[in-house]
């Protein structure tokens, strides 16, 4: 049985453009400790869809939880934007909280 990493690899693999799987990969690789291969999904993501505001939030808490402040403010920042943009209150104000605490 493959792990949901593998699942998720394959999934990318047929589709290369899928936000929400990139998402996925890096999640998971941060659930496994793996913060290079998390942080390289988080760019690949933002690089492509610019707009993938949930993105913005869990990458900034992981630059956040590696003691990088002025990245997780810098990508915060950022993702409030998105958000505000998007019209998503609840994500711009949970990321508006996050980053007071910072």
């Amino acid at each position: 049985m493959t792990n949901r990493l593998e699942a998720l690899l394959n999934l990318l693999n047929q589709n290369p453009n899928d936000s929400f799987t990139k998402y996925g990969i890096a999640l998971e690789y941060v659930a496994k400790k793996d913060f290079i291969n998390a942080e390289k999904y988080f760019k690949t993501l933002l690089e492509s869809d610019p707009n993938y505001v949930p993105a913005y939030m869990q990458y900034a808490i992981l630059k956040s939880n590696q003691n990088n402040i002025e990245e997780a403010k810098y990508l915060f920042n950022q993702g409030i934007i998105k958000a505000r943009e998007a019209g998503d209150k609840r994500a711009a104000s949970e990321m508006e909280e996050f980053l007071d605490e910072l």
